[in-house]
């Protein structure tokens, strides 16, 4: 997939900005970068022109994929609250709270989409990730972006003794929590085997640099010099692969 910084832009402001989200329009101004370099990101999959993409979370890179692509989007929610700006963009929509729910679809999608998704999951990621596997064709892909639990906030949290994560519990159905937990790239190539995923590429990168205060956008500047190191970049970027055939029962022939 080929795309350029203008028709990017065209798209941003086409189906992004003046949308009914969870967040204020400012926030999708403050955070295009991020949209922008994860969209660089999912161009370098190879997909067919038709391709049948699940988003779960807000559906901004279905929507941009479905203006950009041409690709048939649906969007999964953990509720309702936010559907008609999916709708009103000819984008399908599921209900889904991934602790307690489960799609119909199965062998369906050539790519879910799960951006800053996994951290606000109290249960073991692999639990999440084997139902999310069902959903995508054999030899589909998986991406994913979360929170690196190395990245230099939390260092210097930590080195301050102040909070780094929120607390551990299961929220209401259709309710959502701040982030219980991170991970290394260890730990969650660790949950992704586990799921069944294989070709799996962790990358640690630096999807943008904004913060959201001015304090954070100047402490972020400050730190940049220690992101040279990949380490303490913020986020994890993956792709992973289902299996073109499933693996056999211990047993069967």
């Amino acid at each position: 997939m080929n795309l350029s910084k203008s028709q990017f832009e065209q798209a941003y402001n086409q189906v992004i900005l003046k949308n009914d989200f969870f967040e204020r329009d400012s926030y999708y101004i403050q955070y295009k970068p991020r949209y922008w370099n994860t969209l660089k990101h999912i161009c370098q999959c190879t997909l067919p022109d038709s391709a049948r993409i699940l988003e779960i979370g807000g559906g901004q890179i279905a929507l941009l994929c479905q203006n950009l692509f041409n690709y048939e989007g649906t969007v999964a929610d953990v509720n309702d609250k936010y559907k008609q700006g999916i709708l009103d963009q000819n984008l399908s929509f599921r209900c889904c709270d991934l602790l307690h729910d489960d799609l119909e679809e199965r062998d369906y999608y050539d790519l879910v989409v799960m951006c800053e998704v996994i951290e606000h999951m109290p249960i073991p990621p692999y639990i999440v990730l084997e139902k999310i596997k069902s959903w995508i064709k054999p030899g589909g892909l998986l991406f994913l972006t979360t929170p690196n639990l190395y990245r230099f906030r939390n260092l210097v949290r930590l080195a301050l003794g102040l909070r780094v994560f929120d607390t551990f519990r299961i929220p209401e159905r259709g309710s959502g929590i701040g982030h219980p937990l991170e991970y290394s790239r260890e730990h969650l190539k660790w949950h992704l085997e586990k799921a069944g995923f294989e070709s799996i590429h962790i990358d640690l990168r630096q999807l943008d640099h904004s913060g959201a205060t001015l304090w954070t956008q100047l402490g972020r500047i400050m730190a940049s010099p220690f992101l040279l190191r990949p380490l303490w970049r913020d986020k994890l970027v993956v792709f992973a692969q289902k299996p073109e055939k499933s693996m056999p029962v211990e047993g069967e022939i």
